[in-house]
């Protein structure tokens, strides 16, 4: 993620990058990832709790299939987005 903000000619400050991303929310082996929708090649995001005021582990797990919305920070040491806000795509 770091590499596609430099190349769009910016500088990435790991506590100022926020995403809103969508897609379908999966559990696999104990981790959430989110399939995104409407890429030209599959893509897929690990998403974790924020630690402080964001989305619970509840959360994920209640949303773990469904098509949503999801609004967060990204992690630049581990790859993943800090979910702060999950919102239910219509239709799922």
């Amino acid at each position: 993620m770091s590499r596609a903000i430099r190349d769009a000619g910016f500088t990435p400050v790991p506590e100022e990058v926020s995403l809103t991303l969508t897609g379908v929310l999966e559990l696999r082996s104990g981790l959430y990832v989110l399939v995104l929708d409407n890429m030209q090649k599959p893509k897929e995001v690990v998403c974790v709790p924020a630690p402080s005021g964001g989305a619970s582990e509840a959360a994920l797990r209640t949303n773990a299939g469904r098509a949503v919305a999801i609004e967060g920070r990204w992690r630049f040491d581990g790859d993943a987005l800090l979910v702060e806000r999950i919102t239910i795509q219509p239709g799922s």
